[in-house]
């Protein structure tokens, strides 16, 4: 079994564009094998605030590289794997970018199992409040330093995170995310929900109307 910790970099929010995906491949002691932060074409207008605070490259560096359909196959083959279990920190805001570049290049959705790693802290520490990477470095006294908003460098610091909870616990991360509820899948959406979701819309706007008099 190996571990995928990955995380994503958009390049506008609204849009659900992605500027960066990163990750790194480990095997079940956490030994990295792989690592590499895949740098993409966003193809679209970027977040001010995302771009003066948040990206590690520039417009100019993401502007050079093929946009999200050239990648679709290696992202696809890394997180569909068998052998592995993919990770992410607070993964529900990766996968919607995720899932929002597939459909906008009419692309099949890629479908895997995930553990969130920050859903698992959060459990650990019985914390009502979501905690973040450096509240997780500082809960379990892990010293080494964080790179924020390098792709490669959260992925590094979510795996980070599971090992040093293992090693409390004394368990493997499958058998954390067992007995910790901290699992979901990405999987293709509802075809039936823009239906589902225009008729909610229309018998709420119907609510409440009286009935013309003749």
């Amino acid at each position: 079994m190996k571990y995928l910790f990955f995380d994503i970099e958009g390049a506008c929010p609204k849009l659900g564009t992605i500027a960066t995906f990163g990750y790194v491949i480990t095997d079940e002691n956490f030994r990295v094998s792989e690592r590499e932060d895949i740098l993409m074409n966003p193809n679209s207008k970027y977040d001010w605030y995302v771009l003066k605070n948040l990206l590690s490259y520039t417009k100019a560096q993401l502007a050079a590289e093929p946009k999200f359909d050239f990648h679709y196959k290696n992202l696809k083959r890394l997180l569909e794997d068998k052998d592995t279990l993919v990770c992410g920190f607070s993964i529900s805001n990766d996968l919607k970018y995720l899932n929002s570049e597939c459909r906008r290049y009419s692309l099949p959705p890629i479908i895997f199992r995930y553990i969130d790693i920050q859903t698992l802290t959060d459990k650990i520490f019985e914390s009502r409040n979501q905690i973040g990477i450096e509240r997780a470095y500082a809960l379990l006294g892990i010293e080494d330093k964080i790179l924020l908003h390098r792709s490669d460098e959260d992925a590094l610091a979510a795996m980070k995170v599971a090992e040093k909870i293992c090693s409390l616990k004394g368990l493997s991360l499958s058998e954390l995310a067992e007995r910790y509820a901290c699992t979901g899948k990405n999987s293709a959406p509802d075809k039936n929900a823009d239906k589902k979701s225009e008729r909610s819309r229309s018998r709420a706007k119907h609510i409440g109307k009286t009935k013309p008099k003749a």
